[in-house]
């Protein structure tokens, strides 16, 4: 590792980025240095742009990959490399996104994807200790953003919880390690697997795929809006379901139920 790497990640590390983040800002900040062959260091303003320009034009990067990339060398220079990045910032701006209206699976959709899996581990990623089952909640401590939020947790999750720790863990290997669903090596289950277990499951219900995993995030709120319940407190809703807005997370949402 070179100094300047190790420095990067040192910068990024006592800011706060996430492991995840750290590793993408890393990642292009080495793609920008393979691409001309030298030390980020030695490399101007213009030729990053020019490089900016050859991810979405060559490349033909998603604007949210492209915006990840534009702010992994806007840290660079400002932060670790310490230079002044007015003409950085105007020459490299952020790509707008392009608005598009998400839609969300129907009840009826949701309860046959969820009942597609033959096996209850295909549910979620959890320890045992955030089964609360006095309150009947759900403890996401590291969720989207690094935000930890609460869940509802229905009868029927709990029993199927409690069916595959009976069936799969209770006085076997690994018993005694807090994480409910094991991946290798007794570390949870990957996000990787989730997602491909959700494919899966939406295949096998013969349900029309309107997106991924995270369109379900959507799913309670919309269907407490719909059903007409009172929400008394939605600060307090969108902070249990991990979305900054109630509004924007319904504007952008239909179903087809």
């Amino acid at each position: 590792m070179t100094p300047l790497r190790a420095k990067y990640i040192r910068d990024l590390v006592i800011r706060g980025r996430s492991k995840h983040t750290q590793e993408a800002y890393t990642r292009y900040v080495r793609d920008l240095a393979r691409y001309y062959r030298r030390s980020p260091e030695l490399i101007s303003y213009e030729e990053v742009t020019d490089w900016v320009h050859h991810l979405i034009k060559e490349r033909q990067l998603s604007a949210s990959s492209v915006n990840i990339a534009v702010s992994a060398v806007r840290f660079l220079y400002a932060v670790t490399l310490r230079r002044e990045t007015v003409d950085l910032m105007t020459s490299v701006p952020r790509m707008k996104h392009t608005i598009r209206r998400a839609e969300i699976y129907a009840r009826s959709e949701v309860e046959a994807i969820l009942s597609a899996p033959r096996q209850p581990r295909d549910r979620a990623f959890l320890k045992t200790s955030d089964i609360d089952r006095a309150r009947m909640q759900l403890r996401v401590r590291k969720g989207k953003g690094g935000k930890e939020r609460v869940l509802p947790l229905s009868n029927r999750l709990l029993k199927e919880l409690g069916d595959y720790w009976r069936a799969q863990r209770q006085g076997k290997w690994g018993d005694d390690i807090p994480w409910l669903f094991l991946g290798y090596r007794a570390e949870p289950i990957c996000t990787t697997s989730g997602q491909n277990i959700f494919y899966r499951a939406v295949k096998k219900s013969g349900v029309r795929y309107k997106g991924g995993i995270h369109t379900l995030r959507h799913y309670p709120e919309f269907s407490a809006i719909r059903s007409k319940l009172t929400v008394a407190a939605p600060n307090s809703l969108s902070m249990s379901l991990g979305v900054a807005s109630v509004s924007r997370s319904t504007r952008h949402s239909q179903s087809n139920a």
